[in-house]
């Protein structure tokens, strides 16, 4: 069932085909917090969002506001021009120049291909709750941020698909001439690129969609072009049919109209440093952890030195470039933002500040990292006097194959099963189907063993009580031992069965590859290279609005029937 934008907490409570992040590994506290248990993160955070009359209503009070609703438009509409994007995008775009219009933002790095899945459940996610606030009287356009500003390239520069014969494969393009710390939207493709493209095409699964795949790849990743106008001409011909709005932030206009906030930051970034630093003390006192690392002499803009994106640190009213002899006065550095606004990117902790300074920003879309980064970053938005946006997480899937349903349903695995690795799923499909007589009579001998020497302790403990710490030494000896004689026989008997192993291990390297959720390791090509266009479709259709569970979503098979959640 999908999430009803009027209530965006009921998605939490919604259990069928979904599970609770406090069942998922390395999920962290604080988001957990934020998602089922509101009222110990609070203080951190907006209110708005909990239902969606203070959504609504906070989108109403953000488009009575002011902002430039010319010269930011204008250059979002060159922007999308240049990498292409369908007309619905500039009908959006148009939206935003009207007084009372809001935008529903997400953000990320310039992936090659897309990068992880989560990408693209980051842009459903803002399609769809900004046609949600229209439907409820609300010009709402949904805006992606493409962070062309980044500047760690080894981030960006791969992506992860399983290829023919079921295996992890990542897939690097390695630029030629890249500056160290040059923003990926400077990174311009060579070459090369049609190699890398070659190299995922012969690896994904040949199909009747691969053709018009093909071209959209050769099209968008061709030589010559800048690594994140790639990135952004592939998201909009993914997205034609919804409209997304992308935004560069390396947009020459787009530094000028923010250039008064870069000013500001500069001027009172000892203040936001003070404030980041107390908030986080405040995080962690909590229990929670600070996503983001800050210091007393922390400055929230890098600038551009030599090409190079590089931090600047204060100390005694001089401000010093990372990495290089430069050092400015206050005064020169303001001067310098004022004259060349280009010179100058925000750091994490104001880019989402920048962002609202540029867009009437109704909402964030962001992951787990991102929700963390908003209870800290609480704290700039403060010390400027910027209103906050509300901030909500993206939608999180699963997608499960038909071939991996059967598998599941055949040996009764859940997608929990394979949080720890392929052993433990294997293992359990082992005791509990394969040779089951030895499964038992290994758990047997474990108990007896455990109980023998339970009363072998009792005993030596009226003579010699001296005796027990070796006797507990010999005791895990034996227990490592019998472990791993488990161990082997699970192995052998799964390899004897080569047909069942193989299943499983398939299941295990799509479902969770590296231990590690799907999404945050799989691009998007290895799915529609199976199943096509219609597969964006599905995963809006399945996109929880809201405070929402992880979500299984099941493709080219029956999925009712699959049991995934215990």
């Amino acid at each position: 069932m999908t999430a009803d934008c009027k209530d965006l907490e009921a998605a939490a409570d919604e259990l069928t085909d979904a599970l609770r992040f406090t069942e998922i590994p390395r999920t962290t506290r604080l988001f957990n917090d934020f998602l089922y248990d509101y009222q110990k993160v609070a203080r951190f955070y907006t209110n708005y969002g909990r239902s969606v009359e203070p959504l609504a209503d906070h989108a109403r009070r953000i488009g009575e506001q002011q902002f430039d609703r010319k010269r930011v438009p204008d250059a979002l509409e060159r922007i999308n021009r240049r990498v292409g994007s369908p007309e619905l995008t500039f009908k959006h775009i148009d939206m935003l120049r009207r007084p009372g219009s809001v935008a529903i933002v997400t953000g990320q790095q310039a992936g090659l291909f897309t990068g992880p899945l989560y990408t693209i459940h980051k842009a459903l996610t803002v399609i769809k709750l900004a046609a949600c606030l229209r439907d409820q009287g609300v010009e709402a356009a949904p805006v992606f941020w493409v962070a062309s500003e980044d500047h760690d390239y080894e981030e960006v520069n791969h992506c992860r698909i399983i290829d023919r014969e079921g295996h992890l494969k990542q897939i690097r393009y390695e630029a030629s001439g890249h500056k160290a710390d040059e923003p990926v939207g400077r990174v311009e493709l060579c070459d090369g690129i049609n190699a890398t493209i070659d190299e995922l095409i012969a690896n994904l699964a040949a199909s009747e969609f691969m053709p018009s795949l093909e071209r959209d790849l050769r099209e968008s990743y061709a030589q010559g072009v800048g690594f994140s106008d790639a990135f952004a001409q592939l998201m909009a011909r993914l997205f034609r049919d919804h409209g997304v709005v992308l935004l560069d932030p390396l947009d020459e206009e787009l530094k000028q109209v923010a250039a008064p906030l870069y000013i500001e930051a500069l001027q009172k970034s000892n203040d936001i440093a003070r404030a980041l630093v107390a908030r986080s003390r405040e995080l962690e006192e909590a229990g929670y952890h600070a996503q983001i690392h800050v210091s007393d002499d922390m400055v929230p803009l890098f600038i551009m030195d030599d090409g190079r994106r590089a931090a600047i640190t204060q100390h005694d009213g001089r401000f010093t470039v990372k990495g290089s002899g430069h050092s400015f006065s206050k005064d020169e550095l303001v001067e310098l933002a004022t004259r060349c606004p280009n010179c100058f990117s925000p750091n994490v902790t104001l880019r989402p500040v920048v962002q609202d300074y540029l867009l009437p920003t109704a909402a964030y879309i962001g992951g787990p990292a991102e929700i963390a980064y908003f209870a800290q970053l609480r704290a700039v938005y403060e010390t400027l006097g910027r209103q906050e946006p509300c901030v909500l997480p993206r939608a999180s899937f699963t997608i499960v194959e038909g071939r991996h349903q059967k598998t599941m349903k055949k040996y009764g695995l859940a997608l929990q099963d394979f949080f720890d690795g392929l052993h433990p799923a294997v293992t359990k499909v082992v005791e509990q189907s394969l040779d089951r007589n030895i499964a038992d009579a290994f758990t047997e001998t474990e108990r007896t063993l455990n109980e023998n020497l339970d009363k072998l302790d009792e005993a030596i403990k009226q003579t010699d009580s001296t005796l027990s710490d070796p006797l507990e030494t010999a005791r895990a000896k034996m227990m490592y031992q019998l472990e791993h004689l488990r161990t082997r026989f699970i192995h052998a008997s799964a390899h004897r069965e080569q047909t069942v192993y193989r299943q499983i291990e398939r299941a295990f390297t799509t479902l969770c590859p590296d231990k590690n959720l799907q999404e945050r390791e799989l691009n998007v090509y290895y799915f529609l290279s199976r199943y096509g266009p219609s597969l964006i479709e599905e995963l809006y259709n399945a996109a929880e609005l809201g405070f929402s569970n992880h979500k299984i979503v099941y493709i080219g098979g029956v999925a009712s029937q699959v049991v995934n959640a215990r």
